[in-house]
């Protein structure tokens, strides 16, 4: 096997910014303060902690900018441009309601549209779905339209007509004319974002991916150029929401298709990496199916391997914050729960954990920055989950007297009270995430005591068990460096690109031949060509006539369209519990995409340390039960503290225990036990589970 070269991964989260190098000398790893006001400023000081002498064979970095774009409603001020009859689309939606029975509900698209009503602007047109022109375009009543936009002080212009994910010919008119109108401004057409039908999400995905591209744009640009002053020569490698990584060159000429184009592409990017390290502890760890947590200081992305694969989300249920996105992304869900959740109650007692973040600055009152408001990092250090000596990230000490102050005076209470109080919070995180895990296994038929935990993040191995004793979970698996999930998943995600055309035609419709001129269709739309060495894949999206979402299946041969029918049948039986061989089956769409898996590697097995005399430490906690009750009583137990470096393979850890380490802490709760195993993982279970 060829020695791995030297290759960065570094993912910003909502506290911490995450670095890890690695090379054939070894890993190197970093954890920084984020800087939220300047992404770029963290990337380039968890480099300089790297401290590395050699320049990287590549730059691979996971981002929560757009993410971040969507959840707070930011971005340029944007116009769109579209057929009459079409201003509203937008707005309405699919009158579906999040909250069936609310009478007052929020409706992201129409509270929080990506372009206000009054910058939307309709133009004659019309291409009927078999491609006739039937309104043709008036290039002057365009030009007038791109003319009042550029007037009213957008920044950036989306354009989008009914059916030009099959005949684009009237987009590219438009974007041409705009163009010439306004050569200044930011502008994008539905049929390079999103080629797909359903007019509304392709609006929407259009409309937020003009609205993000100028912040992308600057960001990404700055931190290319930092970049290239290091290491010149050195291109930015970035993590999309589908899994894959994408190079771009912020210097080159815009290319159709690329993510300079398309940073929408990147709305997961950052627990889209998280995924590919579940994977890929799945794969070492020979795990069929298992539920990944990636616990961070903002929310928790959970993502479920089913078969050893983490899948793409079925296309009904790709939003974020709210939103219907027309992009590939891996089948994740996060949750607003993290270590930096706030924790308060309301008018009515009620405790809340979340969805507001203290973030970086100030961070939990514990970290000693400024923060008054307790969190449920606050609380772990409050009942002496995180002892007082450790470092968080190897450099921040923790402050628990400050935490102790906090949680007193938010709740009002005495010192034991505020650690009824944090046994409280940690509790509700921990149902809360419990809720979000049901709703992604239990829901789809996964019996939880088949599963095992993976728990990663800064916070997740410090509630991981807690979890699996609400859910009744097999294990709990910590994988090495846990605080550094999404930074390690990005260097065993593999570089990919793909392409999609839509076809909305009866399968009985397509012959072998027409299939592979759709293949052929779509391998041209790719944004760069297939290398040698990569493998292709297939998808066709396909759903019985007049179903309203299709079942995705892999192509394997494109001649063959009986398997291909066959094959539908089957997934449709796995996927609903039934299938209609008789009835018309209606292929929608076909991906094409091309895949370089990344060079293979794996955490090198730790030289046994000499290990001083394990610390004692005083630790609350409740008793460990399914179900909570008033009657409960905190109950004051030791618990040894060790460091992870020193434990030796094999070793035994009965809880209370604590396990300390640069990136991350490990709580194991009374009637647990951990054991070490092979490369590195802790693997803990209920007691009598380890013999």
């Amino acid at each position: 096997m060829e020695p791995p070269k030297l290759r960065i991964g570094i993912d910003i989260g909502g506290t911490f910014t995450d670095a890890i190098a690695v090379s054939a000398r070894g890993i190197s790893t970093a954890k920084v303060p984020s800087r939220p006001d300047q992404p770029g400023a963290a990337v380039m000081a968890a480099v300089e902690a790297l401290d590395l002498d050699n320049i990287p064979d590549r730059f691979l970095h996971g981002t929560t900018l757009i993410t971040n774009m969507l959840l707070e409603r930011k971005g340029a001020s944007t116009g769109f441009i579209t057929g009459q009859g079409m201003r509203d689309i937008v707005l309405i939606g699919r009158h579906e309601r999040p909250l069936n029975y609310a009478i007052r509900q929020e409706i992201p698209q129409q509270h929080h549209p990506p372009v206000p009503r009054r910058w939307v602007m309709t133009v004659p047109e019309r291409i009927s779905s078999g491609g006739e022109e039937i309104i043709p375009l008036d290039e002057q009543d365009v030009r007038q339209a791109a003319r009042q936009l550029v007037a009213e002080g957008v920044e950036a212009i989306a354009i989008g007509f009914l059916h030009a994910y099959l005949f684009p010919e009237h987009e590219q008119l438009v974007e041409k004319w705009v163009r010439e109108e306004a050569p200044d401004i930011f502008i994008c057409s539905s049929h390079e974002v999103s080629p797909r039908f359903r007019e509304y999400e392709r609006f929407l995905t259009t409309a937020w991916n003009a609205r993000v591209a100028p912040g992308a744009a600057r960001y990404l640009s700055s931190l290319a150029r930092d970049i290239n002053t290091r290491w010149p020569g050195l291109s930015l490698t970035l993590m999309t929401s589908n899994g894959g990584l994408e190079e771009v060159n912020m210097l080159a000429e815009e290319t159709h298709g690329d993510l300079k184009r398309t940073p929408i592409r990147l709305g997961l990017s950052g627990p889209a990496a998280a995924g590919n390290a579940v994977t890929k502890v799945a794969s070492e760890l020979g795990l069929r199916h298992c539920v990944g947590l990636d616990v961070g200081g903002t929310s928790s992305d959970i993502m479920v391997i089913r078969d050893g694969r983490l899948g793409e989300a079925p296309w009904e249920e790709r939003r974020i914050a709210g939103y219907p996105l027309q992009i590939p992304m891996l089948d994740l869900h996060t949750i607003g729960a993290g270590g930096g959740s706030l924790v308060f109650k309301d008018k009515y007692g009620a405790l809340h954990v979340g969805p507001q973040s203290a973030g970086a600055n100030p961070g939990p009152v514990c970290y000693g920055r400024g923060g008054s408001q307790p969190t449920v990092t606050d609380a772990a250090a409050v009942v002496g989950r995180l002892p007082e000596d450790i470092l968080l990230g190897g450099t921040m000490p923790i402050h628990v007297e400050l935490a102790r102050k906090s949680f007193a005076d938010t709740f009002a209470t005495d010192q034991p009270g505020a650690i009824r109080e944090a046994l409280d919070v940690l509790a509700l995180a921990e149902a809360n995430i419990s809720f979000g895990i049901r709703e992604r296994t239990v829901a789809r038929g996964l019996d939880p005591a088949e599963l095992a935990l993976v728990a990663a993040g800064g916070a997740g191995p410090l509630l991981a068990c807690g979890i699996a004793d609400h859910l009744q979970l097999a294990e709990v698996i910590v994988p090495p460096r846990p605080g550094l999930l999404a930074a390690w998943g990005l260097l065993v995600a593999p570089d990919r690109r793909e392409s999609t055309v839509t076809i909305l035609k009866p399968l009985k419709e397509v012959s072998g031949n027409e299939s592979v001129v759709y293949y052929e269709r779509a391998l041209k739309g790719l944004s760069a060509p297939p290398p040698k060495d990569a493998g292709i894949l297939r998808t066709a999206g396909m759903r019985y006539l007049g179903q309203g979402f299709e079942v995705e299946i892999r192509v394997d041969d494109p001649k063959d369209v009986a398997e291909l029918e066959k094959n539908f049948h089957a997934a449709h039986q796995h996927e609903y519990g039934f299938s209609m061989p008789d009835a018309p089956v209606e292929w929608v769409e076909l991906r094409v995409a091309w895949e370089i898996p990344a060079q293979d590697w794996s955490f090198p097995e730790e030289p046994d340390v000499p290990a001083s005399q394990p610390d004692q430490v005083p630790l609350w906690e409740y008793q460990y039960n399914s179900e909570l009750t008033e009657a409960q009583r905190p109950v004051k137990v030791t618990a040894t503290v060790y460091e992870r470096q020193h434990l030796s393979l094999g070793i035994k850890l009965e809880g209370p225990v604590i396990i300390t380490e640069k990136d991350a802490t490990t709580y194991i709760p009374a009637s647990w036990i951990g054991v070490t195993s092979k490369s590195g993982y802790l693997r803990v279970r209920k007691n009598g589970s380890y013999k």
